[in-house]
């Protein structure tokens, strides 16, 4: 009986099969697998990627063709069975009557007839002896060449000559669309960073080398022009292999882009040649920050600090966050600190300012410390300092009860009382139940926290007899409003804004109409100042910047009418003069903030509105002192000496404002370096030639001081009071100023010597002051000696100026640089032209993204 043609489970037939599979279809498959080997072989020694179309797709059809056609003709032979495995195993060991198929058959009749046994052993000894079945050659016959031998080593070769790069030279080959050939001789790359958008940092390109620095974060951007069909950039992070497919910009144009934050890798491979780049990603460290001195109250009730902060790619918000003392700790309260610019990566000694009299813990021990914030949202601590927060002293009794009724309402953490629950009312209730509130108590003020129900009995305590106690009608109808507010309030949301509420009434009661208008335009400067930190958009910086021209103009005419009521006053006393309150200086500094806004320099814009506030303060208090009076003597009366000892220090003032002017604008020319030399573009400007180097600024500044050496010895000793023996002698007041100035010189020259610009500018504007209060010291020295003479008529004409300026009138103070007519047209020509580069069509891309970008910052 024949058994099933199943596969070969015997060792001796299973190799038989696999000799016959060869010999049966190796030569039918041969012609298609060589062609197929030669074209892959092709491929992974670039041959493909080099010619490109349409020779490509010519081979990758022949191959294709002649693969089909060979597994077409696969099908023609018959496959081999286990009857021919058993067959050859049996030929070649020269075996009769098939023993294979004897062990496997049995007897159709009986099963112990001992012919059949016998014939059986004699089969199965045969087979132990059995030696394996020997291959018959089925290449040899039509391979004469031997390319059988020869197609596999071309094959390993190839691969070994394009390792790294094989799959993707496979890939290319075998791709269904139209490849164009590229060759490394006629391909031009270009490479660049683009930093994080808020390191504020311009694009990093590879100018000598392949290798740069980056943060983390940064778009790497890899140009290949010169070629039709661009490989893919490999980009090697470490263990992990990223690969981009260029986008097209052009006809022989690519780009690839990707965003990087490990060490990397880059690289375009042609052939046996490849573009490197090294990317060299740094992690973007938090910024540090710290108090250079604890705060401490200073003028106008402001706290005032000093701090100093680092950071890689700039801070851009800076806060402070305080809790009490002697309070839970978890409690904070953060104010928001201005800063020197959009985005600092470095500041000295930065001086700081807040106003927090209105704060709910003003007057009480506090622990403070700064938090800065960098683009990426790190964040940086400082060491905590202990502190009171400053408190506005009201003098007049009205307005300091009506502050402490404010401090009892932001005291107050208790919730009101829950209201009962409605119940429905019929009509016996409406007959039996009280339905006013007198009657319900628990609909009332009863319901309020202790301290809300304080504060109303305090206020209806102060205005239940007003007659004699309020002169201003506003101050009572205002605390009544609030009186009828709290007894209202059924919650704690509606006792919002009675807190403000009541420190504009003090504010009244204390400084009548100019506390409103001070108030509104401390408010507006405050928002005005924010916007132009924060580079809001120029709209809403428009608009705000309207509403404080506003608010100037309120709080200039409130002072106006408390200047001509003290005018009154004095004028019964006998005493005449009234202050000066020209408004030239006023709008020339509200021009400079308008102007500097619109051109973007929003550093110049800041330092003009704080001048402006410093001013405007400044008319104030000349008010508060008198009037505008003044204490100096009249040109009429003054001496020879001390008018050529002014003179002389009017020239070493203007001088040293000359010499801070080119300090900035040497600063200003360093940075616009940092930022933009990356790009290895001349980035210095239409200014280039007009900056001095920190050493001559260095070596002006000696010689200013040493100018002033002399003046000191040879002409300002000449003017004062005599001694006994009848020298003249500088008063107290003006040595220390002198030598206050020239310490401040001395300072700045080191820091020139340094090259830190920023801190010689600080130090020079201290020298400017103190030149300044030295001359305001002669001119009252000089008042001294004369105070015996008889007054001059035109005594107003010659009067110091109330602003606080210099006695010639010129220069808006330290610390605001007014941008002048000729800076201000020259940096609006450099913008036109900016604007038109931008707009050309013809430029680079890349050049056209950078000055759009560039464009942004204005």
């Amino acid at each position: 009986m024949n058994t099933p043609n199943t596969f070969p489970t015997h060792p001796l037939t299973r190799r038989a099969y696999w000799h016959l599979l060869w010999e049966t279809y190796a030569p039918v498959l041969a012609l298609g697998i060589l062609c197929t080997g030669l074209y892959f072989t092709g491929a992974m020694f670039g041959l493909w990627q080099r010619i490109g179309d349409p020779w490509r797709l010519i081979a990758l059809f022949m191959t294709f063709g002649f693969l089909t056609h060979s597994f077409l003709k696969a099908k023609s032979p018959l496959k081999p069975t286990l009857s021919k495995a058993r067959r050859r195993v049996e030929d070649d060991n020269n075996f009769n009557h098939r023993p294979f198929d004897t062990v496997h058959d049995t007897l159709a009749i009986g099963s112990n007839n001992d012919v059949w046994l016998d014939h059986l052993s004699h089969a199965k000894n045969l087979l132990r002896g059995a030696k394996p079945s020997s291959l018959r050659p089925a290449l040899a016959p039509i391979d004469k060449y031997y390319l059988r031998f020869l197609m596999p080593a071309l094959l390993m070769l190839s691969a070994m000559v394009g390792v790294g790069d094989n799959f993707e030279r496979l890939r290319t080959s075998l791709a269904p669309h139209w490849v164009s050939g590229i060759s490394a001789d006629t391909a031009h790359y270009e490479a660049w960073i683009d930093p994080p958008e808020y390191t504020g940092r311009p694009p990093s390109y590879f100018k000598q080398g392949n290798t740069i620095s980056a943060p983390e974060g940064s778009e790497f951007v890899a140009r290949i022009s010169g070629v039709k069909t661009a490989p893919r950039l490999i980009l090697k992070m470490g263990d992990r292999t990223r690969k981009i497919t260029p986008i097209r910009l052009g006809p022989k144009s690519f780009e690839a882009r990707a965003v990087v934050n490990v060490p990397t890798l880059a690289q375009f491979r042609i052939g046996s040649q490849t573009k490197t780049w090294v990317l060299n990603i740094g992690n973007d460290l938090p910024p540090t920050i710290k108090f250079d001195a604890p705060p401490k109250a200073g003028k106008y009730d402001k706290l005032i600090f000093t701090y100093s902060l680092t950071d890689d790619y700039g801070v851009e918000n800076l806060s402070l966050a305080l809790h009490l003392k002697q309070g839970p700790i978890d409690i904070l309260e953060t104010i928001s600190v201005g800063l020197p610019g959009a985005s600092v990566r470095k500041a000295e000694t930065e001086p700081s300012s807040l106003d927090m009299t209105k704060h709910k813990w003003a007057g009480k021990i506090v622990l403070g410390h700064l938090i800065a914030t960098d683009g990426k949202g790190q964040i940086g601590i400082s060491e905590a300092h202990e502190f009171i927060v400053p408190d506005k002293i009201f003098v007049k009794p009205l307005a300091k009860a009506v502050a402490e009724q404010r401090l009892l309402m932001l005291a107050g953490t208790d919730e009101y009382i829950p209201l009962p629950p409605r119940v429905a009312m019929t009509i016996d209730d409406f007959a039996n139940k009280p339905l006013f509130a007198v009657d319900t108590p628990e609909r009332t003020i009863l319901r309020a926290p202790k301290s809300v129900q304080r504060v109303a009995q305090l206020i209806e305590i102060v205005t239940d007899t007003p007659s004699g106690i309020f002169d201003d009608p506003s101050v009572y109808m205002g605390m009544r409003n609030i009186y009828r507010r709290l007894h209202t309030a059924k919650d704690q949301k509606e006792l919002i804004g009675i807190p403000e509420d009541l420190w504009a009434i003090a504010l009244r009661a204390e400084f009548g109409l100019l506390g409103d208008a001070l108030e509104d335009m401390r408010a507006a400067e405050r928002a005005l100042n924010n916007a132009m930190a924060r580079r809001a958009p120029q709209r809403e910086v428009d608009v705000l910047f309207d509403r404080y021209n506003a608010a100037v103009d309120r709080y200039m005419e409130a002072l106006m009418l408390e200047a001509v009521k003290n005018a009154k006053n004095q004028d019964q006393d006998g005493q005449g003069g009234s202050g000066d309150f020209e408004s030239d200086e006023i709008q020339k500094l509200l021009d400079a903030i308008k102007e500097a806004n619109r051109l973007g320099d929003t550093v110049a814009a800041r330092r003009a509105l704080a001048q402006l506030a410093q001013l405007l303060e400044n008319m104030q208090i000349q008010l508060n002192a008198g009037g505008g009076g003044s204490n100096g003597p009249s040109d009429g009366g003054m001496s020879e000496e001390l008018k050529q000892a002014l003179e002389e220090l009017n020239d070493v003032l203007g001088e040293q404002r000359k010499l801070r002017d080119e300090t900035q604008s040497s600063a200003r020319a360093e940075s616009d370096k940092d930022r933009q030399g990356q790009d290895g573009k001349d980035s210095s400007g239409p200014n280039k030639n007009e900056t001095k180097s920190a050493d001559t600024l260095a070596k002006d500044q000696q010689g200013l001081r040493e100018l002033l050496d002399t003046l000191e010895e040879q002409t300002l000793s000449g003017g004062g009071d005599e001694d006994e023996n009848g020298d003249k002698l500088l008063s107290g007041d003006v040595k220390k100023a002198l030598e206050d100035a020239k310490i401040a010189m001395e300072n700045a020259q080191d820091a020139l010597g340094d090259g830190q610009y920023y801190r010689a500018g600080r130090e020079q504007s201290k020298a400017i002051d103190a030149l300044r209060k030295a001359g305001e010291g002669l001119y009252a020295q000089e008042g001294k000696r004369l105070e015996n003479d008889a007054k001059s008529a035109d005594r107003d004409g010659n009067q110091p100026d109330p602003f606080g300026r210099e006695n010639d009138g010129s220069g808006v103070g330290d610390g605001a640089e007014v941008p002048m007519i000729n800076d201000q047209e020259r940096d609006r020509e450099l913008l036109e032209q900016l604007r038109n580069r931008a707009g050309d069509q013809k430029r680079d891309l890349i050049e056209r993204d950078y000055l759009e970008r560039l464009l942004k910052q204005f």
